[in-house]
């Protein structure tokens, strides 16, 4: 998100799924409208990913440490009452003493108010997570705070940290004010789903009444527009960052919707669903190239809920095409995707880019992006339990969202450069300084998922679950990104059979082995696939699972001469040291944008098999030293997530060593 808004795995081998031949769209060419339920459509029977408060981490992996960080000091920090400031400035209501104003940036600007509904995401999922009381009690406060400046309004069921007037500029009517707010339903999905987490993770009954008012608020309001105010006010592909952005309303919507079985919140939800947008993912089409980036990710999250809930085929086919798009040709090797914001054309990964013909410039992939990516994988896993689509998770919660975050500060980012520049971490109210927040509080998600009486073990992150509907907990230890063997015990059993489906990643470097009880299992799954045990567990049961981890290169689409470098699931990054750096690597998302990177060697070798030249450094499992490969030589690669406040490069130039060969 840009504030010109207010102006105007290897991923070759593992994630190889083709596009799939569709029919002909439903949906307008003209005046766009949404996609209405089809007749016969059924809820799509999937599995489920266990609640927060249902799997806590364990201490023994950068995880828990960066949870642990946020949990005592980043998310801890916040004033509730300074969150509170504008809204209570709106309703006219008096300020808590010593609360002068709310926090300065884009809080406080043209999406002011976001950071209380990131706020209540992160504390309500932080408070389920941790057990934390210090956070359930805040969630209390702020819900009832907010719903007593919506009764302070008065306004049927309207709240926000800004006046109607915005949405009435939005709508065109003439002489409205917006008073500098640029995208008035991006602030509004924050709330909304903030208010449905305080409900769903902290129990809070008051947050669903508030919520419930909202969205008929909103749903009232659209359902008295024409079609063509509805198309030109959400219409988002006319300039690279759209004079309008509405985040995932769709999605809280259809939350609310699996809440209260409201059909008015569903038909409302898919208002957001524009048909010149679904109808050729439908189709799989790639018209991304150009488009912002995260305006339409986010609708693209809603896009697979609701489809999830009744099994709207367009909407089925559109979530998944898109889904395969963005991974397959619009991504970084870490997970991430867009330059600048902007998706560029099918295939531009290491070449001239969108942002001004730049190789490879400091703005690569926004931190907001993946972090709704790796809720669309999850939606799209509840449907379809492949194998691709958690390898692809892992991919970017490792390499992209966990790396984010600063490991002696918690600071996050807002873009993550890849060759030879450095992080910038925010000091700010960006929006990614939102998802930053709620990003550490939602590590526990995407480990399990389950479905009747199989449970799938996606992520390998020390952790422990109680299934709560069987009565089984099973604790799992073993750092894979260290070179640790995995460990599965189950503390209680379920009271029947349940079948453990373990994920075999995609980089597996040898055949993985599992014992159970200290006994091989005759078990031969396949990288990319599960491996299935089924049986009446027993307290003390113990599997082990060894997933053997190699080096490995995987090339750049545009570029076969640019290689990442990887050891089983993680990114290595080059350490380039701080030549021109700042002396505080915090500041602005744009603060340091002009200054120069630094030239990054090419490695030279005759070898593209990274174990030829990559020596292992005693006593440090993850991290490698480059030998006997030209310019590069001497140069330590570790997990990017581990690499923070100095230069670094994920991409490398593989130059041939022709003189050897003629040796």
């Amino acid at each position: 998100m840009t504030k010109a808004i207010l102006m105007s795995f290897t991923r070759r081998s593992m994630l190889k799924a083709t596009l799939v031949a569709l029919p002909a769209h439903c949906g307008a060419r003209g005046l766009d409208r949404f996609v209405p339920p089809v007749s016969g459509t059924v809820p799509v029977d999937g599995a489920r990913a266990f609640l927060a408060n249902q799997v806590r981490l364990l201490p023994g992996s950068p995880f828990y440490a960066r949870q642990e960080l946020h949990r005592k000091g980043v998310l801890a920090s916040y004033d509730p009452d300074k969150l509170l400031y504008h809204y209570r400035a709106l309703a006219k209501l008096p300020q808590k003493g010593g609360i002068e104003k709310g926090y300065d940036g884009w809080d406080s600007e043209f999406i002011r108010g976001h950071m209380t509904g990131h706020y209540l995401s992160a504390a309500s999922r932080m408070a389920a997570a941790t057990g934390s009381l210090l956070f359930r009690d805040r969630v209390n406060y702020l819900v009832g705070e907010l719903a007593t400046c919506q009764r302070a309004l008065d306004l049927d069921g309207y709240l926000a940290a800004f006046s109607t007037a915005a949405f009435d500029q939005l709508e065109g009517k003439p002489g409205a004010d917006a008073g500098g707010i640029g995208v008035p339903y991006y602030t509004i999905q924050k709330i909304m789903s903030g208010l449905i987490d305080a409900y769903t993770y902290v129990g809070n009954k008051q947050a669903l009444d508030v919520v419930t008012r909202m969205a008929d608020y909103f749903g009232k309001r659209l359902a008295a527009l024409d079609a063509a105010q509805i198309d030109k006010m959400f219409r988002t592909d006319g300039s690279r960052n759209p004079q309008n952005e509405f985040g995932a309303m769709s999605d809280a919507l259809t939350e609310l919707y699996k809440i209260d079985n409201n059909p008015r919140h569903l038909d409302t939800a898919r208002i957001f669903h524009r048909a010149w947008f679904v109808g050729p993912l439908a189709e799989g089409e790639d018209k991304l190239g150009g488009l912002h980036a995260n305006t339409h990710i986010a609708p693209a999250v809603g896009l697979a809920n609701s489809a999830n809930v009744d099994g709207n085929p367009v909407e089925l086919r559109a979530s998944e095409n898109f889904w395969r798009l963005v991974v397959h040709r619009h991504s970084f090797a870490n997970g991430g995707n867009s330059f600048n914001e902007w998706f560029d054309k099918p295939g531009v990964e290491a070449g001239p880019s969108i942002h001004d013909q730049k190789m490879l410039p400091p703005t690569t992939a926004e931190t907001c992006n993946t972090h709704n990516m790796l809720k669309l994988t999850a939606r799209l896993f509840e449907r379809n339990r492949h194998a691709e689509l958690a390898d692809y998770y892992e991919r970017a919660l490792y390499n992209h969202v966990l790396a984010s975050v600063a490991p002696d500060t918690g600071a996050v980012t807002y873009f993550t450069p890849f060759h030879g520049d450095f992080r910038t971490y925010l000091n700010g109210s960006f929006c990614c300084s939102g998802t930053g927040l709620e990003n550490t509080a939602r590590y526990n998600e995407g480990i399990y998922f389950h479905s009747n009486d199989a449970l799938w073990v996606n992520l390998y992150i020390p952790s422990e679950l109680s299934w709560r509907e069987t009565g089984m907990v099973l604790r799992q230890q073993g750092d894979i990104t260290r070179g640790e063997p995995v460990r599965l015990t189950v503390v209680k059993p379920a009271a029947h059979g349940v079948t453990l489906k373990l994920r075999i990643p995609a980089w597996v470097a040898k055949r993985a082995t599992v014992r159970v009880n200290n006994k091989p299992q005759g078990v031969n799954a396949k990288p990319a696939s599960y491996l299935s045990l089924r049986r009446q567990w027993k307290a003390g049961d113990v599997i082990d699972l060894a997933l053997p981890a190699g080096l490995r290169l995987e090339q750049a689409r545009d570029d076969a001469s640019m290689v990442s470098i990887f050891h089983g699931p993680v990114l290595l990054a080059g350490e380039l040291g701080k030549d021109n750096m700042p002396v505080r690597d915090v500041g602005d998302k744009d603060a340091y944008l002009k200054t120069a990177a630094v030239p990054v060697p090419d490695i030279v070798s005759t070898s593209g098999n990274p174990a030829d030249w990559l020596a292992p450094i005693p006593g440090d499992p993850s991290a490698f030293r480059i030998k006997d490969a030209g310019p590069a030589s001497g140069i330590v690669v570790r997990p990017l997530f581990d690499l923070h406040h100095q230069r670094y490069s994920v991409y490398w130039h593989l130059r041939k060593d022709t003189f050897r060969d003629r040796a």
